[in-house]
This record gives C-alpha cells, structure tokens and sequence, in this order.
C-alpha cells in the first residue's frame, strides 16, 4: 500500500478570498492590457501595472462585503429580540387558553348541575300534576270518561211514599261503589264530590243541592269486571240489596266500555275582604276570612 505524501496545497486553496479576488481581478487586467498593446504592435513594458478601475472596483467590493457584515449582525440582534417578544406571546396566549379551557370546565360542570337540578324539579312538577289530577278526579272537579257500569233505579210501579227511594237509600248504593273501586260517580249527570251530597227535600231528592228525578241512573267508572261483584261482598252494597229486596227497588246494572261523566260544579265563594288580624287576632266583634 502506498504511503500518503505531503503536497502543498495550492494557492487558490489557502489564499484569503478578498486577496484572491484581488490578485484574480488585476492579472485578468494586466492580460487584457499586454494583449491590446501586442495586437497594436507596441512593445512590452514588462510587469503591466493595475488599472485604477480594477482598484476601485476592488475598493467598493470590500466596503459592500464590510456593510453587509455589519447589517448581518444588527438584523441578528433584532431577529433574536423578535424571537424572544413570539415567545414571549405564544406562552402568554397558551396561558390565556389555559384560562379559557378552565373557565369552559367550570360553565359546563354549572350547566350539568343545572340542568340536573331542572331535571329533578320537572320530575317533582309531573308528580304534583298527577297528584292533582288523581285529586281532581276523586274530588269531583275534572271531567272523566272511562269503562264502567251504569246503574237504573226506579221505584216500584205504584208504591207508597213510604216505599220510594230516598236520599239514604241512594247513599248506601253509592257508598258501597266507592267501596267496590269505583273511581268517579255520577247520578243523573250529577257529579258525587266531597263538597256536594245526597239530600232529601220533602220527596224530591238533591244531588248537590240539584233535583233529580226517577228513574235514578247511576254511572260509574271503574273496572267493569269486578265492580258488581265487590258491591255484592261490600256491606253498604249488601245494605243497599236488602232494600231492593224489602221495597222492591228496580235495580239494572248494565256494563258500559266508555262512560263519560261531567266535572261537579265549582264551589260558591262569599264575597270577604281580607282584615290584617295583628298579633292579637281580629278585632273585637269580627270574624276573619275563612
């Protein structure tokens, strides 16, 4: 194998660069300066010397290379500056974001409690809505319809005034329904209610404090299956048979797949001013508002 030798290296190597282009520009110059002079005849004058263009040439060359290197550095300060104010900005914004995303998990954590809360109130509300409703159906103050038996009573054909139906008797058969599961009870289109009654006046008979007439047609919602038959092992309903059977009562039940029973009429209110009772009550000889 052969060994490495140590050559120089060339000039173009380890010349600086400015005195390489130096050197470069003015030997092109003398060359072209010996080659106008030998096509013109004129003998030569040895070593040709620069030409003063090339040295200014040169001379511009290096202060353009000392500007640019000077530019070089100051736009290095404020390329470094500029760095610096983005980073700056960039962590301040993520930190703004980091902000912005807590602010947004706690709106959303008061959103799901909300709207929890609004769940549960509307929930509440459906329960006080049904209450109410079931409330209005057995008080007697909301229309209703539904399956269920209608019931004709009658008198006997030529009975005495002591052998007619009267009040009582018709509250036996209707206490014994309620009993037997009825859930809304009406007599001739006279809605049963907790703030009505079955009254007697004279020989006319009152359903909340309106007359009906014979035949007495009781219509009653409930499940028609079984509601005869838990009037029959009720004791008001066992009450009421023993009548039918002493006074001859006409009694005909008869199953009916839609019934449709009115609400009771509202209650009378009486015209009352309110009165501000004070810590010791009304005043003497006065009554407050119910």
């Amino acid at each position: 194998m052969a060994e490495p030798t140590d050559r120089p290296l060339p000039d173009h190597v380890t010349t600086p660069l400015l005195t390489l282009i130096l050197t470069r520009s003015m030997d092109e110059d003398y060359a072209h300066v010996a080659q106008k002079r030998a096509d013109a005849g004129e003998p030569s004058t040895g070593s040709p010397q620069p030409h003063w263009i090339s040295l200014v040439a040169v001379g511009v060359l290096g202060l353009m290379i000392a500007v640019v290197a000077v530019q070089t550095d100051r736009r290095a300060e404020v390329d470094e500056l500029g760095r610096a104010a983005l980073i700056d900005q960039i962590e301040a914004r993520r930190q703004r974001v980091g902000d912005l995303r807590a602010d947004v998990g706690e709106l959303t954590d008061s959103i799901r409690t909300s709207v929890a809360r609004g769940n549960e109130i509307d929930g509440q509300l459906q329960t006080l809505k049904a209450n109410v409703s079931r409330l209005e159906v057995r008080t007697g103050f909301s229309a209703v319809r539904g399956e269920g038996v209608r019931i004709t009573v009658d008198n006997e054909p030529g009975a005495d005034v002591n052998s007619e139906i009267r009040d009582e008797d018709l509250a036996y058969l209707v206490d014994g329904l309620w009993a037997a599961g009825a859930e809304a009870i009406a007599v001739n289109d006279q809605r049963i209610n907790l703030l009505g009654g079955i009254r007697n006046t004279s020989r006319a008979i009152h359903v909340n404090g309106r007359p009906v007439n014979e035949p007495y047609v009781v219509s009653v919602i409930g499940d028609n299956d079984t509601l005869q038959a838990r009037l029959l092992q009720s004791s008001q309903g066992q009450a009421w048979f023993a009548l039918v059977n002493t006074f001859g009562f006409r009694y005909t039940p008869e199953n009916v797949d839609d019934i449709r029973l009115p609400a009771a009429p509202g209650p009378v209110l009486r015209d009352v001013i309110e009165i501000d009772a004070g810590p010791n009550g009304p005043p003497e000889g006065e009554e407050s508002a119910p």
